[in-house]
């Protein structure tokens, strides 16, 4: 019998699922796209070959010390469930083409880390998007959904078809080596929608009551297990709730559970819907709870006999081992945090969980479909992916990645690097710098490491951040650095230190527009840093982007009447998708105000002037905060000394211009890699 882990030990317990035995308790849930890995997708190969960034993605996992891996998303059908025009056509029949040798060496890789892999299945439903291939999408009911496109509904033979489908795709998987299925019957999509009374409205044995309307679930899963029997691993993920008006809800779930436990060996239980990406908590951000589903999980587990995994929030070893430990779960699915650190299981497993990036949820891997709340006006529906905002080596498929870290030249030599700032982009790039083992100063004017997120040592609402600024800080510290704080670089301080390389990241300042009375509002950073002291009952915030509302989210956690100012026709106008909802909601379901196509036009301590609509309007309140942005640090005269004296010299983050987390990050890493 193999020694418990000292550190989490029952999260690092073996778990038998079905005939399998898992080495530990952590999936790699399936990530959209993952599909990628099977052809070349121009929509969304930026830079890099998408089949190896996503055979990469899927390595990294394994290697990160994953139980099992899902490989996610595919559909047993290529005509009514095709969501995107790139999706590939497979051949489920065939065991002689490119794709299915693709699937075959991924499945070996996957097992030789010991790890266990399956794929995901999917059927859309309604949900297919128009992709303008004059094929419709086909449901439970006949109807015109919303975009004008006409859905089909099943014939009762179409099912039996679409359920051989399945097995036909079982099939394809097992041959290459993939021990099982994740079967999805959640978040929506095609299942959800023949058991949910809002969609499903049929007159037959399929619709009416709750078993008539699971009756397309347990028909597919019982003939699922009947045709690949008990060695085939069957997982079903299922929404706990789908927090939706008039949704299905934590009761049906559970009875839905204990219709199909008979035929499945796992049950993943997640929450929400495709239709309320953010609402609904199918994608939790920085304004939901960590482990949003684990407490929906417990009661299902209490109901049926299967292993129970769950998904949701989860970005700490601790909050993993403390529901396994609880009984309220046996096994924990992490998505998102797999894109921050795929390392997550091994360094848990070896005590190094103050390593581990913890996932931010802050949606830039995945902003979600655009639209969910009411006053986002932009037309995209898809807002454009990106790369972690914390983990420079993102080895998401749609990671903007110009530099991959194989295909840089070791350094010639151990430069001297002097890297002027000490936020997050230029504490990266020291970090990066010292393991190329180049030797590192690093200099920050203030008295502490950390930056402009140093605010977030005032909110909980940016925990995850503020834990993401101390990992780095420690990071730091474990590494030969030279560190200087109160350290101002001069010129003369450049001639002094002589260093072969220079990356500056000295950040950027409050944004000062000349409006009258200005110098009467706080800077909004001024305000954390007297920790909420210098505000009054009431606030005016100016600046409606998204530093300005999640500054107002703030005001109003800590019980502030605040009023938000914005010159565009809405708030947060740069951004999109489910993170935009999610401050957005908190602003409007907390009592927060606003007002839009207000252009300010004169300050006071306790008032503000603005046109609005052609009228002039005046609002009051005791503190008036500036929140109209950051601009770049001006460090021309800096840049030009050391472009004088011949030295190589990279400007990154916010200096540049004044931008996000992300940006930093990735920058300062790619210039520490790029100095040879």
């Amino acid at each position: 019998m193999s020694e418990r882990n000292p550190y989490f030990p029952n999260l690092f317990s073996p778990l038998k699922v079905g005939t399998k035995t898992f080495k530990n308790r952590i999936e790699a849930a399936p990530a959209l796209f993952a599909f990628l890995h099977l052809v070349e997708a121009p929509a969304f190969n930026y830079y890099g070959p998408g089949p190896e960034r996503a055979f990469r993605m899927l390595e990294a996992k394994a290697a990160g010390g994953a139980g099992s891996i899902v490989l996610g998303e595919l559909s047993p059908n290529h005509t009514y469930c095709k969501r995107f025009p790139f999706e590939p056509d497979i051949d489920f029949t065939s065991r002689d083409d490119e794709f299915f040798g693709i699937m075959k060496k991924t499945a070996e890789m996957i097992k030789s880390y010991g790890s266990i892999p399956l794929g995901e299945l999917l059927s859309t439903g309604e949900i297919k998007t128009n992709i303008g291939d004059g094929i419709n999408p086909k449901g439970p009911d006949s109807k015109d959904l919303e975009d004008g496109t006409h859905q089909d509904a099943f014939t009762k033979e179409e099912i039996k078809e679409h359920i051989q489908e399945y097995i036909t795709a079982c099939k394809w998987f097992r041959d290459a080596g993939w021990e099982g299925v994740v079967v999805h019957c959640g978040h929506g999509w095609l299942p959800a929608q023949f058991l949910s009374p809002m969609f499903n409205h049929r007159e037959d044995e399929y619709g009416g009551s709750f078993e008539n309307r699971a009756r397309f679930t347990t028909e597919l899963l019982s003939a699922l297990r009947e045709a690949m029997g008990e060695d085939f691993l069957i997982e079903m993920r299922v929404s706990s709730d789908e927090h939706i008006p008039g949704g299905m809800n934590l009761d049906d779930a559970v009875n839905y559970c204990k219709l199909c436990e008979p035929y499945v060996d796992l049950i993943h239980v997640s929450c929400g819907h495709y239709l309320s990406s953010s609402r609904s908590w199918e994608f939790t951000t920085a304004y939901a709870p960590h482990g949003a589903n684990i407490e929906n999980a417990a009661v299902i587990k209490k109901n049926v006999s299967v292993p129970v995994c769950v998904v949701g929030g989860i970005n700490s070893p601790e909050l993993a081992e403390e529901a396994i430990a609880a009984g309220k779960v046996d096994m924990v699915a992490l998505g998102r945090q797999f894109f921050a650190d795929p390392a997550f299981p091994n360094k848990a497993a070896e005590g190094r969980a103050d390593e581990i990036r913890r996932c931010l949820r802050c949606g830039r891997c995945y902003p979600g479909p655009a639209g969910e709340h009411e006053t986002e006006i932009w037309t995209i529906k898809y807002p454009p992916l990106d790369s972690c905002t914390i983990n420079p080596d993102t080895v998401w498929p749609a990671s903007h990645h110009k530099v991959l870290p194989e295909l840089m030249p070791k350094p010639e030599a151990a430069r001297k690097v002097l890297i002027v700032g000490g936020g997050c982009g230029g504490m990266q790039a020291a970090i990066t710098a010292a393991d190329r083992g180049h030797k590192v100063i690093l200099c920050e004017k203030a008295n502490v490491l950390g930056g402009v997120i140093n605010f977030t040592d005032h909110t909980d609402h940016k925990i995850d951040i503020r834990n993401f600024k101390d990992l780095l800080i420690r990071e730091v510290e474990k590494r030969p650095i030279e560190v200087r704080l109160g350290c101002e670089v001069t010129p003369a301080l450049i001639e002094e230190i002589k260093p072969e390389a220079v990356i500056l990241a000295v950040g950027s300042d409050d944004l000062i527009l000349p409006i009258e009375g200005i110098e009467n509002a706080i800077p909004a950073m001024d305000v954390y840093a007297a920790d909420f002291a210098n505000l009054g009952k009431s606030v005016i915030v100016l600046g409606g982007g998204l530093v300005g509302c999640e500054a107002a989210c703030d005001y109003i956690d800590h019980g502030h009447e605040t009023t938000i100012v914005e010159m565009k026709g809405a708030l947060m106008p740069e951004t999109t998708g489910l993170y935009r909802t999610a401050v957005h909601d908190f602003i409007d379901k907390n009592g927060g105000k606003y007002e839009v196509n207000a252009k300010v036009t004169k300050i006071g301590k306790d008032f503000v002037t603005a046109e609005q609509n052609g009228k002039e309007i005046t609002l009051h309140a005791d503190t008036v905060v500036n929140a109209m942005g950051r601009r770049a640090h001006n460090c021309d005269d800096l840049k030009a000394a050391i472009d004088g004296a011949g030295i190589p010299c990279w400007v990154i983050g916010d200096c540049v211009s004044a931008r996000q987390i992300g940006d930093a990050v990735r920058e300062g890493w790619t210039a520490a890699m790029e100095i040879i």
